[in-house]
């Protein structure tokens, strides 16, 4: 079975106001069976304010890797995240991992919760 073993912030920049924030994480998931092995994704949780701030001028954002929250809540992704994987488990480790990979792009970060999806890299 799939975990977090662990969930790092990377960077973090709260603006000016406590609803523009920008948080970059590191997440390792890895098979619960195994210490110490895993692999690493990347992802940035972002509140809707920082989002139209950073397409004030007219960039366009894709949107993979990014989390948009209403409030900040560690409990809430943490458990997000525990969903997403509990999605993608499977008795074939290899199989659980292709699974989570259809969660992500070519450099880990995650998109989305559709499994199957082949939009990645």
């Amino acid at each position: 079975m799939l975990i977090i073993k662990a969930l790092t912030k990377m960077f973090e920049d709260w603006g000016e106001d406590i609803d523009d924030f920008y948080i970059t994480y590191n997440i390792d998931i890895g098979p619960s069976e195994i210490n110490g092995a895993s692999d690493m994704f990347s992802f940035e949780l972002i509140r809707p304010k920082r989002l139209a701030r950073m397409t004030g001028q007219g960039d366009i954002i894709i949107g993979h890797g990014h989390f948009i929250a209403r409030d900040f809540n560690e409990i809430i992704l943490e458990a997000t995240l525990n969903r997403i994987i509990n999605k993608c488990v499977d008795d074939d480790m290899n199989k659980a991992y292709k699974n989570l990979s259809a969660f992500s792009l070519g450099d880990g970060r995650i998109i989305n919760n559709i499994p199957g999806n082949q939009n990645y890299i």
